[in-house]
């Protein structure tokens, strides 16, 4: 497969790992309702008197961490996926960004403002072949003249 078709060709939805990893803090949520029951972790740790077993007590919180998990886990899933989802319109020349206010603004100011996260410069191997090479040709070019 050559550079370009990789390039363009579908990535694994970065999202659906976020989703799992919330989707493994309900499942181990649940395993601790059921333990907590099922040992009386209360009476355990904290010395009040034991409880029985209650089935009606670990379904109903069972219940009510599955819902509130599908809740969280598909409402967090679709606003992230629909966030990046959306049409940004850049300049072809100077790649400014066109806000939802009609503002252009350079790229990493437009980042900045909306995901504020450090940004490091360097150049991609591609370029920095490309740099060496322009380098080299000024550097040949002084000595023959």
């Amino acid at each position: 497969m050559d550079k370009l078709s990789s390039a363009f060709s579908p990535k694994k939805d970065a999202f659906s790992s976020i989703a799992l990893w919330q989707f493994i803090a309900f499942i181990l949520l649940l395993c601790f309702v059921w333990a907590s029951e099922v040992l009386d972790l209360p009476a355990r740790v904290f010395g009040v008197d034991a409880s029985p077993f209650n089935l009606y007590r670990a379904s109903l919180l069972s219940a009510a961490i599955v819902v509130t998990g599908i809740i969280a886990v598909g409402h967090s899933y679709e606003r992230q996926r629909k966030l990046v989802k959306q049409l940004l319109m850049t300049c072809l020349y100077c790649h400014r960004v066109k806000t939802d206010r009609g503002k252009w603004l350079h790229l990493d100011e437009y980042f900045m403002s909306h995901y504020p996260v450090a940004v490091d410069r360097t150049a991609c191997p591609e370029c920095q072949k490309m740099l060496k090479s322009v380098d080299e040709i000024q550097q040949n070019g002084s000595m023959v003249e």
